[in-house]
Formats: C-alpha cells, structure tokens, sequence
C-alpha cells in the first residue's frame, strides 16, 4: 500500500470529503476552491519573496545557488515569482487592473 492509499485510508475513516480531494490531486486540470482572502494572501507574500530575492545579498545567492544545486538563476525566480503573484492578484482584481 503506497503513500497514497495510505492517505486515502485515512482521510475516509476521518471525513469522505477529504477523499474526494485527495483523489483529485492527480487531477493538475481539476478546479479547487480557495477562499478569495487566502489566495490574495498567496500573492502578496509571493511578490514580497520576489523582491526580497530580486534584492538578495551574495550569501543568500549563493545558498540559493547551493540549495537548487546551480539549476536555477534567483533572478529568474524572482521575476517568475513577481509573475505567478500578479497573475493571482489578478484573479481577484476584476476591471480595476493590475496590483
């Protein structure tokens, strides 16, 4: 029995509506609800780690170099992040424009 099932198991001994969620999590297409309040949470500390990393001295670029093992620039992060935070404020901004 993988983790999985395992989880499964669990989750319909405790509540079949956390089943049905964890179902779904291979699922990457299917729709998940988020409260509104909670995702904007979600941007604004994303876009706050993109400038921090955008700004970030030579000791944390370089642990950020050794964490990712050379495999990610931090200013490439950083924009991708500022992007995915805007993205999500966005969802809740309707015809106001951008954060």
């Amino acid at each position: 029995m993988g983790p999985r099932a395992i989880t499964r198991v669990v989750y319909d001994r405790l509540n079949r509506r956390g089943t049905r969620l964890q179902q779904g999590a291979d699922d990457p297409d299917r729709l998940v609800g988020v409260s509104a309040g909670e995702l904007l949470e979600w941007a604004w500390l994303t876009i706050q780690i993109s400038d921090w990393l955008a700004h970030a001295g030579s000791a944390t670029r370089l642990d950020f170099a050794r964490h990712f093992d050379g495999t990610r620039d931090p200013d490439k992060t950083a924009v991708f992040l500022e992007q995915i935070g805007e993205r999500m404020a966005a969802l809740l901004d309707g015809d106001r424009g951008q954060p």
